[in-house]
C-alpha cells in the first residue's frame, strides 16, 4: 500500500477523526460502491413491499379480492423477497470485506511507524499498551469504518424515502407521527459526547489491564521465584477491578440510551395508532393505506433506533482514531542522513558527552578515542560508567550531538540509518532470542542463509555440540526470549546470529559473562570471529579484553585511563587494580581445598 497513512491519511493535523475514518474509506471507494449499491437495492425493495400489502387488504376490505389475485400478490412479495436476498449478500460481501481490508491496512501503517520509532519511545511506552492500539483500537475503527458507515447511508436513504412515501399519502398524519424527532436529536448530541469520553475511559482502563497481564507473564519466573503470586493476583484484580468499572459505566450509558431511542419510536406509533385510526373510522383514508402507513412508520423506526448504535460506534471509532493519532503523530526521534556508509570501518569519538532525553545528570563526560579499521576496542569500567551508552551512540541507537562520533572519518549523524546499522553486529547485554529454531534465530536478517553455513556459525559460536544433543537439533523450538537455554547457549546463538549479517564492526556487550573460562578462550581463538572486522568488546572481566589493541577504561561517565593492556597495568590504578582482584579470585579457585584435620587419616 503507497499511500502510507502517515502521509496522506491520519496525520493530517487540521482533520477531525471522522474525516480521517473517511479518508479510509476512499481507500477502497469501488468496493464500498457496489456494496452499497447493493444496500440501497435491499432498501428499495423493502418499500416495495407495504404497497403490496395495501392492495391487498383494500380488496380484502372492499371484498372484490380473488383466490388468483392473492397467488399473484404473494409471488410478488417471495419474489422482492428473493431480490433482497441477493442484494443483502452482495453488500454483506463487499462492504465487510472492505472494513476488514481497512483494518489490515492500518494495522500494517500502525507496524510499520512503530517499526521506525527509536528506543526512547519503547522507553517510555509501555509494550501493553502499544497491544491494546493494535487490538481493541483497530476493531473499533473497523467496526466504525465497515458497520456504522453501512447502517449510516442505510438509514438515510431509508428515513428519507419513508418520510417521502408517508407525505404523498397524507402529510398531516406524517407531521403528527414525527413530532418526537426533535427531542430524538436533542438526545443523540448529548449521548454521543458522553459515549465518547466513557469509551476513550474504557480504552485506556484495557490498555492498563493489557500492561499489567503482559508484565506479569514476561516476569513469571520471578514471580515464581519469589513466591508472589498473591501479590500479583491482588494487583491484576485492582486492573481488572478498574476496567470492569469503566465498561460498567458505559454500559449504563448505553442501557439508558437505547431504551430511550426505543420509547421516543414507540411513541410515534402510539400517535399513529390514535391520529390514524380515527382517519380510517371516518373514512379519510383506507384500511390498506392506514397498513401500508403503519408499515413505513415501522420501517422508520429501524433509523431511529440505528442513529443511536451509529452514534455508539463512530464515537468509539472516533475515539480510538485520537488515541491512534497519537501514535502517527509520533516523529521518529532519530533521522538519517544522506551519506552512504564509508568504506574503512575505523571509529573516532571528539569530546563526546550524551545525557539521555528528559534527564539532565550526563552519562558521557567528554569521552575521545580512536580505533583504526581492524583492530579490537576493550571497554571495562564500574557498573553504570556508560559502556553500553558508548557503543548505542555509535550504532544511533541513541543521538550523539553533532561532531562527536564518527565512522571512517564520517559523523554518523550525516549516514543513511540503514547503511549505518548493516556495519555493525550487535550482541547486547541482555541477550533477546526470538520465539522460533535455533537455526531461524541465527539466520535471523539473512533470508538466504543456507543450513550448512547455520551449522559453520554455530561451530565458530561454540554451540554446535551442544546444539546436536538437543530432539530437533537446529529445529528445537526455544521458547519465547529462548526460555529454554541456558544463559552461556543464548549468548553463543546470539554470537552467531551477529556473525551471520558479516558486520565491518563486531560489538559484543558483556556477551561472554555467562560462558566458562575454556569456552571464553575458544571464541576468542576462533579466527572467524573478529578476522578483518573491527571488534568492541565491553567486559568485566579483564581476561576478555586483556589482547585488544586498545583498552578504554570508563568511569562515572569519563574515559579515565586508555592503553594497551600492559600499558594499563604499568600506570596502575583502577585498571591494575582489578586485574589483580580477578587474579586472586582464580588463584583461590584453582587451588585443592584444604583436608584438614582428617589429612591422611584411614577412615
Amino acid at each position: 500500500m503507497k499511500d502510507r497513512i502517515q502521509g496522506k491519511g491520519v496525520e493530517g493535523s487540521s482533520r477531525s477523526s471522522v474525516r480521517l475514518l473517511a479518508a479510509l474509506l476512499l481507500r477502497h471507494k469501488r468496493q464500498m460502491t457496489i456494496g452499497l449499491l447493493g444496500l440501497i437495492g435491499v432498501d428499495a425493495l423493502q418499500l416495495v413491499i407495504p404497497k403490496i400489502t395495501q392492495y391487498v387488504v383494500d380488496d380484502l376490505a372492499r371484498g372484490v379480492a380473488t383466490v388468483p389475485r392473492l397467488w399473484v400478490m404473494g409471488g410478488a412479495i417471495v419474489g422482492v423477497a428473493a431480490l433482497m436476498a441477493g442484494c443483502r449478500f452482495v453488500w454483506r460481501f463487499f462492504v465487510i470485506r472492505s472494513s476488514h481490508r481497512i483494518e489490515r491496512d492500518l494495522r500494517q501503517d500502525l507496524y510499520d511507524h512503530l517499526i521506525t520509532l527509536s528506543p526512547q519511545f519503547y522507553d517510555e511506552n509501555k509494550v501493553g499498551d502499544l497491544m491494546a492500539h493494535a487490538t481493541n483500537d483497530l476493531n473499533a475503527v473497523r467496526m466504525a469504518t465497515g458497520m456504522a458507515s453501512l447502517v449510516t447511508i442505510d438509514a438515510l436513504f431509508l428515513a428519507i424515502a419513508c418520510i417521502g412515501i408517508m407525505v404523498s399519502m397524507d402529510a398531516r398524519l406524517t407531521m403528527l407521527a414525527l413530532l418526537p424527532l426533535p427531542l430524538l436529536s436533542v438526545v443523540m448530541l448529548r449521548f454521543g459526547s458522553l459515549v465518547h469520553d466513557r469509551f476513550t475511559a474504557v480504552q485506556d482502563a484495557f490498555s492498563r489491564l493489557s500492561e499489567r497481564v503482559q508484565e506479569s507473564f514476561s516476569g513469571i519466573r520471578v514471580v515464581k521465584a519469589y513466591g508472589d503470586e498473591e501479590s500479583e493476583f491482588l494487583h491484576f484484580a485492582q486492573t481488572a477491578g478498574r476496567s470492569r468499572d469503566e465498561n460498567i459505566r458505559l454500559g449504563r450509558l448505553w442501557g439508558m440510551f437505547e431504551p430511550l431511542i426505543g420509547g421516543l419510536a414507540l411513541t410515534s406509533i402510539a400517535i399513529l395508532l390514535g391520529a390514524g385510526g380515527r382517519m380510517v373510522v371516518y373514512g379519510r383514508i383506507s384500511l390498506g393505506e392506514f397498513v401500508a402507513f403503519f408499515s413505513y412508520l415501522h420501517m422508520l423506526i429501524w433509523p431511529m433506533m440505528a442513529a443511536g448504535w451509529v452514534v455508539n460506534i463512530l464515537q468509539r471509532g472516533t475515539a480510538s482514531m485520537d488515541r491512534l493519532q497519537t501514535l502517527f503523530h509520533t516523529r521518529p526521534d532519530i533521522v538519517g542522513g544522506h551519506l552512504d556508509a564509508p568504506d574503512s570501518p575505523s571509529i573516532a569519538v571528539h569530546d563526546l558527552s550524551f545525557s539521555y532525553p528528559g534527564t539532565s545528570a550526563p552519562v558521557l563526560r567528554n569521552v575521545s578515542f580512536s580505533l583504526r579499521a581492524g583492530a579490537t576496542l576493550g571497554i571495562v569500567g564500574r557498573t553504570g560508567s556508560g559502556k553500553t551508552t558508548l557503543v548505542e551512540l555509535l550504532m544511533r541507537l541513541y543521538d550523539p550531538p553533532p561532531g562527536t562520533v564518527f565512522i571512517g572519518d564520517v559523523d554518523v549523524r550525516t549516514m543513511e540509518l540503514p547503511r549505518l546499522r548493516e556495519l555493525f553486529g550487535f550482541v547486547p547485554q541482555e541477550t533477546f532470542l526470538f520465539a522460533m529454531s535455533i537455526a531461524d534465530n541465527i539466520a535471523f536478517g539473512c533470508d538466504s542463509l543456507s543450513r550448512d553455513e547455520v551449522i559453520s556459525l554455530g561451530i565458530g559460536a561454540q554451540i554446535h555440540d551442544e546444539v546436536v544433543n538437543f530432539p530437533d537439533g537446529y529445529d528445537t523450538m526455544i521458547g519465547e526470549r529462548g526460555v529454554t537455554l541456558s544463559g552461556g547457549q543464548k549468548q553463543r546463538v546470539a554470537i552467531a546470529r551477529a556473525m551471520a549479517v558479516q558486520p565491518p564492526v563486531l560489538i559484543l556487550d558483556d556477551a561472554l559473562s555467562s560462558v566458562d573460562t575454556e569456552t571464553e578462550a575458544a571464541l576468542q581463538d576462533d579466527v572467524a570471529l573478529r578476522h578483518g572486522r573491527t571488534t568492541i568488546l565491553i567486559a568485566h572481566r579483564i581476561s576478555t579484553v586483556r589482547n585488544a589493541d586498545l583498552i578504554i577504561v570508563l568511569d562515572d561517565g569519563r574515559l579515565i585511563d586508555a592503553g594497551t593492556h600492559d600499558d594499563l597495568l604499568r600506570r596502575g590504578g583502577f585498571y591494575a587494580e582489578l586485574f589483580r582482584m580477578q587474579q586472586q579470585e582464580e588463584d583461590q579457585c584453582s587451588e585443592p581445598p584444604d583436608e584438614g584435620p582428617f589429612e591422611g587419616a584411614d577412615l
